[in-house]
């Protein structure tokens, strides 16, 4: 039981460092430094003093709330914190963290149990299934290799040994050595990938200029610029002639497209129209690309057509519903559609006057 310990806790040290010193500066990185704070306290629960383990006992009760913050901060194209996912985060860690020392005399009754206790442990499995679904949901439509291959390492290790610990824990089927197994694997492993993928996983973390981050203008003359300036790699400028020759077209209104029907359509691989849309581009997600090719349309239509619905401007653009439409308006342009036409028509209006 001793040496899985040590082993453990030399793999999570060497994990550590590793992550201290090259992605501390990144919101991911001092995340993952959380986590491995969660996971040393949960292997060596059973070794600390009996007065002193509900400090361990609320530090790993922390690991599903940040595995679930990680999965935001890796796969989601626009982490979304404030959200009713987001509370049952903090609910999960905070609630046992504040009821432990109030609850602990074995006298509480059944409502306080369960609002201290049960709903958190509750919480605890929707969050880590709400990462996996981050994981999973846009498989094929991320364009980041490196990130399309971390999904893998994150399915089966990181948020496998989360999810095994957890239910353990909640469930009482732990004991010392199985402790010492499931995060001596999970540690090794990712100590593994962090030294051999080292440069992968730099590009997959690093924060750089792409269209997620990107100001785009709110002036109609300037929005097809501020969507479009990237300069083609040369490579691949045979497949862009096609591409945009294709989506000047109105494919992109396609509902429901998806990157394997795009690349069908094109007669492109897919690994090609991945690259392309990637590198020459600038676009991380799949989804992300059409939403901006939509939403400029959009823009555009709802200056020039101020009498026609919005409603109608969504459907024809290739959302099925209205909501879905002023959520990727607004995460683009940074205000609604309505918003927006107000202010390019009295733009206009001021310049004829």
């Amino acid at each position: 039981m001793l040496l899985l310990t040590g082993f453990g806790l030399g793999c999570l040290t060497c994990l550590f460092f590793i992550i201290a010193r090259d992605f501390s500066h990144l919101r991911v990185g001092q995340v993952f430094l959380l986590l491995l704070c969660a996971a040393t306290a949960y292997l060596v629960a059973p070794l600390v003093p009996e007065g002193w383990r509900w400090i361990a006992a609320v530090l790993q009760t922390a690991a599903p709330a940040l595995i679930w913050a990680l999965c935001q901060l890796i796969f989601a194209a626009r982490p979304r914190f404030r959200s009713i996912w987001g509370f049952m985060a903090l609910y999960s860690f905070l609630a046992p963290a504040l009821a432990r020392p109030l609850l602990s005399d074995g006298d509480a009754s059944p409502v306080a149990m369960f609002f201290g206790f049960r709903l958190g442990q509750w919480f605890e499995y929707v969050v880590v299934l709400h990462g996996l679904y981050y994981i999973v949901r846009y498989w094929r439509e991320d364009l980041v290799e490196s990130r399309r291959r971390a999904r893998l390492v994150f399915l089966v290790i990181v948020c496998g040994a989360v999810g095994i610990a957890t239910i353990s824990l909640n469930f009482g089927l732990l004991n010392d050595y199985s402790r010492g197994i499931i995060v001596s694997l999970a540690s090794m492993i990712s100590l593994i990938c962090m030294v051999s993928g080292r440069e992968g996983i730099l590009e997959l973390t690093q924060e750089k200029p792409s269209k997620e981050t990107e100001p785009v203008t709110t002036s109609s003359d300037s929005l097809s610029k501020g969507l479009h300036q990237q300069t083609p790699e040369p490579v691949y400028d045979q497949d862009l002639e096609a591409l945009n020759s294709l989506m000047q077209s109105g494919y992109f209104t396609t509902e429901k497209l998806t990157l394997k029907q795009l690349a069908r359509s094109l007669e492109i691989p897919e690994y090609r129209v991945r690259k392309l849309i990637n590198q020459t581009l600038g676009y991380r997600n799949f989804n992300d690309y059409i939403n901006h090719l939509r939403i400029e349309e959009a823009a555009k239509r709802l200056v020039r057509e101020p009498e026609t619905p919005i409603l109608n401007i969504s459907l024809d653009v290739g959302y099925r519903t209205l909501s879905s439409f002023n959520r990727a308006f607004r995460d683009i342009m940074d205000t609604t559609p309505t918003k927006f036409r107000e202010h390019e028509s009295t733009e206009i209006t001021e310049q004829i006057l």
